[in-house]
């Protein structure tokens, strides 16, 4: 019998490991950590932001889930080796009502909550390229003091067709092979500003913004019985309905 040994060389990959700028984890399964207005990571988040939204940063949180990080990379890897030469991944933003915060910062999206809004491409979860379009009040549903909560996301949009309000998998690309489906769906093929997930872990909430509408200050005069004048000091928040 031979009684050689045979040495097994474990093969490093990127789910071994997690993004270097991270924070000590400490033991914890999911962190939220705020990041510092003037640090570059917090200014890039800011200018995509606000590329097309207006509204007013209150703060910018990275989460820090392990577990979901992990799922997400195996994924990720997965659609490299099938879709070779094709940018698998975008970063888009996902609004959503403060309610939902805690649950997708410690088990993710869930595609299950797909029909709360109009599904109108898929039962699936949605995610759009342009910040505007989340922080509709439709979406980003404000709080008593008018908050607003929007992710910026890690998203493996992959290879994709237009999606349809029937769908709750992609489509299959080839008839042939019906089990060589779309990785997600969009709105237009051409120029896509929405797209669809119907597999949780194609996205990671990398980032949570939390903003204000603007807020304007108005001075209205009015006359009173009197004859004399009034000034009056109204703050009007600028909600969309």
């Amino acid at each position: 019998m031979n009684s050689d040994k045979v040495k097994v060389r474990r093969i490093q990959t990127t789910t071994d490991t997690v993004p270097a700028h991270w924070d000590d984890m400490k033991g914890n399964s999911m962190l939220q950590v705020a990041l510092l207005p003037h640090s570059q990571e917090y200014k890039d988040v800011e200018v995509l932001f606000q590329k097309t939204c207006k509204n007013q940063i209150i703060k910018i949180e990275r989460i820090q889930n392990l577990h979901l990080w992990k799922s997400y990379e195996i994924r990720k890897e997965s659609l490299k080796l099938k879709n070779q030469n094709t940018n698998n991944e975008r970063q888009l933003f996902h609004g959503l009502a403060e309610g939902s915060v805690d649950h997708i910062n410690n088990h993710g999206f869930n595609r299950s909550y797909a029909g709360k809004n109009a599904a109108v491409y898929g039962k699936g979860t949605y995610f759009a390229v342009d910040a505007s379009y989340s922080a509709h009040n439709t979406y980003s549903v404000p709080n008593l003091q008018g908050n607003k909560h929007m992710y910026l996301s890690r998203v493996l949009t992959g290879v994709f067709t237009v999606g349809n309000a029937s769908f709750i998998v992609p489509p299959s690309k080839n008839a042939a092979n019906p089990t060589d489906l779309y990785d997600s769906v969009v709105d237009n093929v051409q120029n896509p500003k929405v797209f669809v997930i119907f597999n949780d872990v194609q996205a990671y909430p990398e980032y949570l913004i939390t903003s204000v509408e603007d807020v304007h200050i108005y001075l209205v005069s009015s006359q009173i019985q009197d004859g004399s004048s009034k000034t009056m000091l109204f703050q009007i928040s600028h909600f969309k309905h």
